[in-house]
């Protein structure tokens, strides 16, 4: 790479903002704390318009905290996942799947669409009976006329408030107050964060108890929140050759002979591949 690339790359990085929801009702904004939603309604995750272009990303979860639908529209085409299918205008597409306007196709152990009318990508994962996490990547300064749970990219937003103006009315569903006691897989595993997390650990604490709570037996719910975790402190850190052992989270399966190798946020954690290359840092894993 040369300097003059190695320099494009670091400023691309500074204006890439991700979203993320993930558990049974995490999400991290694209700027501010993370807070937790309980609920089966349907929600407005990011809400914008650029060069005349809507974007629109509505989630849903189900009782088993995973999302169990996301709707994604990007210049009046609607793309659906549910039930572990992709629906693109109402119609079953297969991996990779190409569009005027957007491309979808296997991305490690995610899925990806990535828009190609601007620097913008959502990435899920998949396991049975849903979604346990999902983000939402921007390569480019936006406006501030962005709505949703995600809040604005440069303004922290408070979260009720974010609540209440991300609900989308449904009648039949409901949205509860947050509730957490003392889980002790959650108070292990954040005693080994302390070099990372420092004095956050005690929020992050409360948002996992909040997350586990009632998903006790749910593997997904509890493993998506964990990883997140693992990930943002980075392979370096002291909780991430321990968090799997504390938590009892395995690695994924890969078929034959290959190996799963995860390496962090800089690279794409992958069956395909069971070594695979260093990335300058723009892809989340």
């Amino acid at each position: 790479m040369t300097p003059q690339q190695r320099m494009l790359s670091v400023c691309f990085l500074l204006v890439s903002v991700t979203c993320r929801t993930y558990g049974s009702g995490v999400v991290q904004p694209f700027k501010g704390l993370g807070y937790y939603v309980r609920s089966n309604c349907p929600f407005t995750l990011t809400r914008f318009t650029h060069n005349r272009v809507e974007y629109d990303i509505t989630i849903r979860r189900g009782d088993s905290g995973l999302l169990v639908q996301v709707e994604i529209t990007m210049n009046k085409v609607r793309t659906v996942l549910q039930n572990g299918s992709i629906l693109v205008e109402k119609k079953s597409v297969s991996l990779p799947y190409d569009h005027t306007y957007q491309h979808i196709f296997q991305y490690g152990i995610y899925t990806r669409l990535r828009s190609s009318l601007l620097p913008l990508s959502v990435t899920w994962h998949s396991v049975p009976g849903g979604i346990d996490s999902l983000w939402v990547e921007l390569q480019q300064e936006l406006s501030t006329d962005m709505t949703g749970l995600c809040g604005k990219h440069n303004v922290t937003s408070n979260k009720q408030q974010l609540i209440t103006e991300s609900k989308l009315t449904q009648e039949t569903c409901q949205t509860r107050d947050p509730v957490f006691v003392t889980n002790q897989v959650c108070r292990e595993f954040f005693s080994y964060t302390m070099e990372c997390l420092q004095v956050k650990t005690p929020f992050y604490i409360q948002l996992c108890e909040e997350n586990i709570y009632s998903f006790e037996n749910s593997k997904y719910v509890r493993c998506a929140f964990f990883k997140e975790i693992a990930l943002h402190c980075g392979n370096k850190s002291y909780v991430w050759q321990k968090w799997r052992a504390i938590t009892k989270c395995a690695e994924p399966t890969c078929p034959g002979d290959l190996v799963y190798k995860e390496e962090g946020n800089a690279f794409i954690p992958s069956c395909s591949n069971p070594n695979p290359r260093k990335h300058t840092g723009t892809i989340s894993g």
